[in-house]
């Protein structure tokens, strides 16, 4: 919609449709700017690097020189390469697509090729006879590959940079690992010092008693005694108004330790279009008994651009020690 293409039923019917149309450069040029926005902000593990002074300027000089290399994945910027050149492509570092202008800030983006062990079930009627005769259910397992986009994000200004790294629903928390060991060592390089990582545990708290946004999922003890999770995103209830919640929360006073929270905000990106980003804390439960509990990490889910980007950090810069 916002790129002035028609807006079918469903996905599919939408591209299908576009693809159809006559081409016109400057619909494509917005397209191409709404999908670069996207890769730098949606879907990401983040993590935020503290500045000194003069690192700011001197990261912005290093990611707008950046440069695009070339290779079947960097060639398919900005959508994905076929499946057979991402496995080609399995055991190389990140490869630099280059500096990204945004709506927000600049970036530098990298591209990877990266896989995961996905679980599946296998349905008895797609087996040869008798092949699951014996057994309550048959699972198989298979690898995915996958082309991830990473970038390291610099607000206008600020004391941090963003390391935001492809993290798809449903993958293991590892698989976020090598991709931010590669943009940390960059990062690391640049700076010519070891990194030191803002700490998210104290938003937990922070956002939980705060009125940002609504509360859709938050984890707890209660003095210690239980564990407990709840979580209500297909609601328009925040969890904090909630009568069963905030009962429990009246009743238990001071006993009611958080470890988890995420909190969604409604945001207006045009006149036409509206986003609902989601930041969750993952901290666990075992965090509650170390005497300095350290979260260096968030997800980012159902963001749109910079701007959700930006905005989320503008919420979590009071809280990060």
């Amino acid at each position: 919609m916002e790129a002035g293409f028609a807006i079918a039923r469903g996905y599919k019917n939408t591209i299908h449709g576009a693809l159809r149309e006559d081409e016109n450069n400057d619909r494509l040029a917005k397209l191409h700017d709404l999908l670069v926005e996207h890769l730098v902000a949606g879907e990401k593990m983040i993590q935020f690097v503290k500045l000194e002074r003069g690192e700011h300027a001197k990261l912005r000089t290093w990611i707008t020189g950046k440069r695009k290399t070339s290779n079947p994945l960097t060639d398919a910027f900005p959508g994905v390469a076929p499946v057979a050149e991402i496995v080609t492509c399995r055991h190389q570092a990140p490869s630099s697509v280059g500096t990204v202008d945004l709506s927000s800030g600049h970036a530098a983006l990298y591209t990877a090729s990266r896989s995961y062990v996905e679980r599946v079930e296998l349905p008895a009627s797609k087996l040869k006879a008798d092949a699951a005769a014996g057994y309550e259910r048959l699972v198989g397992y298979r690898r995915v590959y996958v082309q991830t986009y990473e970038a390291v994000w610099l607000p206008p200004e600020g004391n941090f940079v963003c390391l935001a790294i492809d993290s798809p629903v449903g993958v293991p928390i590892q698989f976020a690992d090598a991709s931010l060991a590669a943009l940390s060592h960059q990062v690391r390089s640049q700076l010519g010092r070891s990194l030191s990582f803002y700490n998210l545990w104290p938003a937990v708290e922070g956002l939980y008693r705060s009125s940002e946004g609504k509360l859709v999922d938050y984890g707890f003890s209660v003095g210690g005694r239980s564990v407990n999770h709840h979580k209500a995103r297909r609601r328009t209830e925040c969890l904090r108004k909630a009568v069963y919640d905030s009962a429990g929360a009246a009743a238990v006073g001071d006993d009611l330790q958080l470890f988890k929270v995420a909190i969604q905000w409604a945001l207006r990106q045009t006149s036409s279009l509206k986003s609902e980003p989601e930041l969750l804390i993952p901290g666990v439960a075992a965090d509650l008994n170390r005497p300095m509990a350290t979260v260096n990490h968030a997800f980012l889910r159902n963001s749109l651009s910079s701007r959700d980007l930006q905005f989320i950090s503008s919420k979590l810069i009071t809280h990060m020690k």
